[in-house]
């Protein structure tokens, strides 16, 4: 009967032990950042172009959240084939997590900026590459950091100015911009390609390097890689960017 008792402690014992374990290890930094789907958003509800107003179409934006992993959260994440796992100093780069914040809210006003002019352009307008600009584009991305939108931006102001080229269809895109209208690779395709097949995006736009990854995640939702503004109209217009 002691004896019983005792391996009855015993293991009550060790399965507190187990718990503390896990407990320790659940608010044990791990070193890396778990990524996930982040929200996807209308831009009719954030932009606003002066003379401009919005109509029935509109583009959609699609973002990534970061945050701080613990061991048993990257352990999580690691057989989760709808997260990624990001180095922690990879990503900072020395910066301290406000700093690096901070630096993505300049890129995303310079995102902004550089859609904006590159949006005009393509409207035969002569304009300054930093402005000011003739006409008033007004973006308010929220919590959103980063210069990965420039590509829709540019989209949403042109469709907005000039021809609707949505034509009632739900279209996302990702891409950085250069002011020359040319489209660059971004991080975190795999899931903001998850995000937009499970809001019901029709048809997803990403820079053409991350073509073959946003493929990987699409199901039957529409996928095209390009490489310019541009292209992008053209692959809206036919259906096709063969």
């Amino acid at each position: 009967m002691a004896g019983q008792k005792r391996l009855k402690w015993k293991r009550i014992g060790l399965a507190l032990v187990f718990v503390v374990m896990l407990c320790t290890l659940n608010h044990v930094p791990s070193g890396y950042l778990v990524v996930s789907p982040g929200p996807v958003i209308e831009l009719s509800e954030i932009v606003e172009i002066e003379g401009y107003p919005s109509g029935d179409s509109s583009f959609y934006m699609v973002s990534v959240m970061a945050r701080e992993a613990s061991i048993i959260q990257s352990i999580r994440a690691a057989v989760d084939r709808n997260l990624a796992l990001w180095p922690r100093r990879q990503v900072l780069g020395g910066r301290s997590v406000e700093e690096y914040l901070e630096a993505n809210r300049d890129l995303m006003e310079q995102s902004q900026v550089t859609a904006t002019y590159v949006a005009l352009t393509f409207q035969g307008m002569s304009v300054p590459v930093q402005g000011p600009f003739p006409v008033k584009a007004t973006i308010r991305p929220g919590q959103v950091a980063g210069p990965s939108a420039g590509l829709v931006f540019a989209l949403e102001i042109i469709t907005r100015m000039d021809q609707d080229i949505v034509m009632g269809r739900k279209i996302a895109g990702t891409g950085i911009l250069d002011s020359e209208g040319r489209v660059f690779p971004v991080g975190g395709v795999a899931q903001k390609t998850i995000a937009c097949r499970e809001e019901g995006i029709e048809i997803f736009l990403v820079p053409r390097k991350n073509l073959d990854e946003a493929l990987r995640f699409a199901g039957d939702m529409e996928v095209y890689g390009v490489d310019t503004v541009e292209e992008a109209i053209k692959v809206l217009a036919s259906g096709s960017n063969s």
